[in-house]
């Protein structure tokens, strides 16, 4: 069974993104101090603060959104059940729902189900 933390994390898609870039943006650039040749890392000096911190916003800004497409949560066959049982009354002529339709409550949980 999940923890509570982790299904308040999976209702909020963007903390996992979040964490995700801020790890890419560590990891790229000391990958890229320990193993690229002394001339790219003298380019990167020439380049000036400004336009270092410049790429790496860019960086994060890059990976938060390839992360959000990849963390995109699909919706189960059963959470489509459950939106779906607001719209299973079916108003007659005067506005009230027919006597034999089924009135269930949208927000009723079907925890059985999952």
């Amino acid at each position: 069974m999940k923890g509570r933390w982790l299904v308040a994390l999976e209702r909020r898609p963007w903390v996992p993104v979040i964490v995700a870039a801020l790890g890419t943006t560590l990891l790229v650039p000391s990958a890229l101090a320990l193993l690229a040749p002394p001339e790219f890392l003298d380019a990167a000096m020439a380049l000036g603060d400004r336009q270092l911190a410049l790429a790496l916003l860019g960086l994060f800004a890059i990976a938060a959104s390839g992360f959000r497409i990849l963390f995109r949560r699909r919706r189960s066959a059963e959470e489509e059940v459950d939106s779906d049982l607001g719209r299973a009354t079916v108003p007659s002529a005067n506005g009230a729902p027919y006597s034999g339709a089924e009135t269930l409550a949208a927000a009723e949980s079907r925890s059985h189900l999952r």
